[in-house]
C-alpha cells in the first residue's frame, strides 16, 4: 500500500523541520549503533541524490542533460576516464534522460532500435531499480512511448493517455531514465541507425505531448534550476555538513511504502533526528 510521504513521516512522528511539531522539537542524541544504522540506511538516498543531481545540473559531468526534462546521448563508449557514474557499461551507449515529474507527468518519447539489446534503467533517489521496457520484453523494435509520473504529480491519477504506450509510476518526483543501447559497433550502417536513433530521444511534459502548450518546453535556466534543491556534491560532504537538509528534500520527494521493511526502517531511524 503507498501512502503519502507527508502522512506517513507525521505518523511516524519524524523530527524534520516543516513537519508538523518538528519544528520546536530538539535534536535527540544519538548512540554509536543508532548512528551507525542511520548511515547504511540512509546512504542509497544521499548517493542517488548525488547523482541524479549531477546528471542534471552539473555541466563538469560529461553525460550532463543541462537540465530536468532533458535527455542526452553519449554516442561513444565509456572507458576509465568516464567517472560519472561508478561502474558505467564499456558494451552499451547511454541515453541519460533526467525527468521532473512535480508540475505534470512526463513523456519519453523513443523511436525503434536495431539492436539485440535495449534497456530503459528508472531510478529516483530510493535507490530502487526498476527496467519498466526492454528488448528482452519485445519492447523498442517499433516507435515507443512511456509517461513518467509519481503520486505527487499533480492533476493526474495514472489513467491511460491516448498516444503513450506505457504508464509507469516512479517512487520520487526526481528521476534518472537512462538507456542503454548495445550499438552493434562491427556493423557499420546498424551501429549509424542506432546512434541516429539515440539522438532522437525527447523527454516532453504532457501537455506538450498532447499539443496543448503551443510554447513548448522551455530550456531550463542551470542556476535557477540548481537553486531549487540543497547543494549537491560528495556523499562524504553532505554526510558532514547537510544531512538533515538533503534527507528533508529527499523525504518530501519520495514515496515510502508502509509495508515495506526497508522503508520502514529508515523512517524509523530518522524519528529522532
Amino acid at each position: 500500500m503507498k501512502t503519502s510521504i507527508l502522512s506517513l513521516a507525521l505518523a511516524a512522528g519524524l523530527l524534520f523541520p516543516g513537519l508538523g511539531s518538528a519544528q520546536d522539537a530538539e535534536p535527540a542524541e544519538l548512540t554509536e549503533a543508532q548512528m551507525e544504522e542511520l548511515v547504511q540506511r540512509s546512504y542509497q538516498y544521499v548517493a542517488m541524490y548525488n547523482v541524479n543531481n549531477k546528471f542534471a545540473l552539473d555541466t563538469d559531468n560529461p553525460l550532463c542533460t543541462r537540465g530536468y526534462n532533458r535527455a542526452s546521448a553519449s554516442t561513444t563508449l565509456a572507458d576509465h576516464t568516464l567517472q560519472a557514474n561508478a561502474r558505467p557499461n564499456n558494451d552499451t551507449l547511454f541515453v541519460p534522460a533526467m525527468v521532473d515529474v512535480t508540475e505534470e507527468p512526463i513523456v519519453m518519447v523513443m523511436p525503434a532500435f536495431d539492436s539485440k539489446y535495449v534497456s530503459l534503467m528508472v531510478t529516483a533517489y530510493d535507490h530502487y531499480v526498476n527496467i519498466p521496457m526492454s528488448t528482452g520484453d519485445g519492447d523498442f523494435g517499433k516507435p515507443s512511448t512511456i509517461l513518467f509520473y509519481s503520486e505527487r504529480t499533480p492533476d493526474y491519477d495514472g489513467s491511460p493517455v491516448e498516444g503513450v504506450d506505457k504508464v509507469f509510476e516512479v517512487s520520487g518526483d526526481f528521476v534518472s531514465a537512462a538507456l542503454r543501447v548495445m550499438p552493434h559497433a562491427a556493423e557499420p550502417e546498424r551501429l549509424k541507425a542506432n546512434l541516429a536513433a539515440m539522438q532522437r530521444v525527447e523527454v516532453k511534459p504532457l501537455s506538450v505531448f498532447l499539443g496543448k502548450n503551443e510554447g513548448g518546453a522551455k530550456n531550463p535556466d542551470l542556476k535557477a534550476e540548481q537553486a531549487r534543491f540543497p547543494a549537491f556534491g560528495s556523499d562524504f560532504e553532505i554526510f558532514e555538513d547537510r544531512f538533515l537538509e538533503v534527507m528533508q528534500f529527499v523525504v518530501n520527494h519520495t514515496t515510502f511504502d508502509s509495508e515495506d521493511e526497508l522503508d520502514v526502517a529508515l523512517l524509523k531511524i530518522l524519528k529522532p533526528l
